[in-house]
């Protein structure tokens, strides 16, 4: 017996490697994509030109003691009648910031210091008729305007640090909007693309062997890499371990009914020599359940000898006789057969197109399967079975009855082998179950397909495409 046991890590195994967890990984992720955009906004607002101009309402300290300075200015400048020029050069003023006085016309402001070439505060004009503001450009800072009334006229006082760097949060605030917004899109699209990608991939590939396997296809396995330790790559190759397990088990099924199957056929050789011995030497008492015997031989012999091909072509253990030969001439004899046995059971059966094509096959194995499924639709058709013949860069081939069909749910358990779409196990009703195993294996051994499906006035139809080998 087979036994399947999770690679399920101890609890010691996440607290000693947290790093493994999906919960860490989307949490580091969701940080790494935060700090991320916060690093391209800082890295785009240093390479950036900014030429805006940002602004906020002034309050708290600086505010006082701007007014507290132009009210100085105002005293000196009316109380000690002194000119403006020399009130800003008087070494109280001259030594603090830059102090700007915004007079109407630019030609007639004033400033306490020689104002660098690279600082043009024109761009302050805008605040004139503000309440007091912290201004934000990019080469300073300026407190105000506080408006004063001098004998030279009306000014606006304004206090400027000059910052050879801007700090961080004014590049930030001055970067324009658009920018910010398509910094942070773009930083956030691209590293949870990357995220997503990482997460979603072992999740596709489990889905694609998990549709594989469903299908009958025992090999597929999901592609998860060794190295992943997470839970995705834990679930992965214990799927892996499961499909390797299933895989073996049903082999070893197969064999062993093949096994099986073989080993009947000696003692059931033996039971038939029995059986004509007995009925060279059995009175006419006994010759009908001698023949009855007989029969059920022949019948268990054929059966035997289906199982046997049905677990060959499973295992690809078939050997293939492949030759080139006209599809006519292997249709021509099958059908002439049916014809007959669709006589005797009252229905018809009609042909259309042509089949004059060549193609490289096993000819016993195609006609069995042509058999196979000319059988089950005279068996089922309640009047007519209908064969259309067709090629172009393949050939197909359409059985269809007129009988009752199937229900859709059990279309694809019609080829599984002993599937009976009735619960009676009787010959008459049920067959053996392994006629449309043996079509379905024998086609696909030629790399062709075999799809069964109602029509919509009601019956059963095969469509059978096989490939033409060109030269």
């Amino acid at each position: 017996m087979f036994s399947f046991k999770a690679n399920k890590p101890s609890a010691f195994y996440w607290l000693k490697h947290p790093q493994h967890y999906l919960f860490f990984k989307i949490f580091t992720w969701f940080w790494v994509t935060i700090i991320g955009t916060v690093t391209a906004l800082i890295f785009f607002s240093n390479i950036g030109a900014l030429n805006l101009v940002s602004n906020e309402p002034l309050q708290g300290p600086i505010e006082k003691n701007l007014a507290y300075t132009a009210k100085s200015i105002e005293r000196s400048a009316f109380k000690h009648k002194r000119s403006l020029n020399s009130i800003l050069s008087h070494p109280r003023l001259s030594k603090r910031k830059l102090l700007y006085l915004s007079a109407e016309q630019s030609e007639d402001s004033l400033t306490n210091k020689t104002v660098p070439a690279n600082i043009d505060l024109s761009l302050l004009n805008f605040t004139k008729n503000m309440p007091p503001q912290v201004v934000f450009t990019e080469q300073y800072q300026a407190f105000g305007p506080v408006q004063l009334t001098l004998p030279e006229g009306t000014f606006y006082l304004y206090e400027i640090d000059i910052n050879n760097q801007p700090p961080l949060f004014i590049r930030l605030k001055l970067m324009p909007g658009w920018i910010k917004i398509s910094i942070a899109i773009s930083a956030s699209l691209i590293l949870s693309f990357l995220f997503s990608r990482n997460l979603i991939a072992p999740i596709n590939s489990l889905k694609k062997a998990a549709v594989k396997l469903s299908s009958g296809d025992l090999s597929a396995r999901a592609a998860i890499s060794a190295n992943r330790k997470d839970e995705l790559g834990v679930l992965g190759r214990d799927f892996n371990s499961m499909a390797n397990q299933l895989e073996l088990l049903i082999s070893s099924q197969k064999r062993l009914l093949a096994d099986i199957s073989h080993e009947l056929r000696s003692p059931l050789t033996r039971l038939k020599m029995a059986t004509g011995l007995a009925q060279m030497q059995a009175n006419e008492a006994s010759q009908p359940y001698l023949v009855r015997i007989e029969k059920e031989a022949n019948q268990l012999d054929k059966m035997i000898a289906d199982v046997l091909q049905v677990s060959r072509l499973e295992a690809k253990s078939q050997t293939l006789s492949l030759q080139k030969q006209s599809l006519q001439v292997i249709v021509e004899h099958v059908l002439n057969d049916a014809q007959f046995e669709a006589k005797q059971c009252n229905k018809q059966l009609t042909i259309s197109g042509d089949t004059k094509v060549t193609i490289n096959c096993d000819e016993a194995l195609i006609a069995s399967a042509l058999e196979n499924l000319l059988r089950n639709a005279i068996k089922y058709a309640n009047n007519t079975i209908n064969i259309t013949l067709s090629h172009a860069d393949t050939v197909h081939i359409e059985i269809c009855d007129d009988g009752p069909g199937v229900p859709n749910n059990q279309l694809d358990k019609l080829c599984e082998p002993f599937f009976r779409q009735s619960d009676a196990r009787d010959r008459v009703s049920g067959g053996t179950g392994l006629g449309l195993a043996i079509a379905k294996n024998a086609i696909t051994a030629h790399n062709g397909t075999l799809v069964l499906s109602n029509k919509d006035q009601g019956g059963l139809c095969a469509n059978i495409t096989l490939p033409i080998i060109k030269e």
